[in-house]
């Protein structure tokens, strides 16, 4: 399950995301799991 405000990251391409919903399920890229690689925004912006 994922958590707003998580990052995650492709080990294969380097692909990075924030998740901005929380939802059921895994994040997946190339075929493969992403890696959580941190919690909370870094960014100031008014979206996040």
């Amino acid at each position: 399950m994922t958590k707003a405000g998580q990052k995650y990251k492709c080990n294969i391409c380097g692909n990075e995301v924030v998740v901005t919903n929380a939802g059921a399920g895994e994040l997946v890229c190339c075929g493969q799991p992403m890696e959580v690689i941190g919690e909370g925004f870094d960014c100031k912006c008014v979206a996040c």
